[in-house]
């Protein structure tokens, strides 16, 4: 796997974050890529954190994935299919301890 997902993504690399990459520096990657490929990830719980970014135009932070881990290449789907911020927001508000 980790040599499919190197000879995928290689060719992709780029040398900054686009104008639409949201992040915090403290979090910068050492590597850069071309939106171009959908993963799908398990995650055990949504958290808020004050480094992560999708959904904080609803929050003063972020939320974040707690101990995600990588399930499969969505080949059926592209990356303008991924769930959106606004999408993990209501997923963050729907997790049961959040309705307690």
């Amino acid at each position: 796997m980790l040599q499919l997902l190197h000879d995928r993504l290689t060719p992709t690399i780029i040398d900054g974050p686009k104008a639409t990459f949201v992040f915090d520096s403290s979090a910068e990657p050492d590597v850069w890529f071309e939106p171009t490929t959908l993963f799908e990830v398990l995650t055990a719980d949504l958290s808020l954190s004050p480094i992560y970014k999708a959904g904080s135009a609803t929050f003063d932070k972020g939320v974040s994935l707690r101990f995600p881990r990588f399930l499969r290449i969505r080949e059926d789907k592209g990356v303008e299919d991924a769930t959106s911020s606004d999408q993990i927001v209501e997923l963050y508000e729907n997790q049961s301890h959040m309705q307690n």
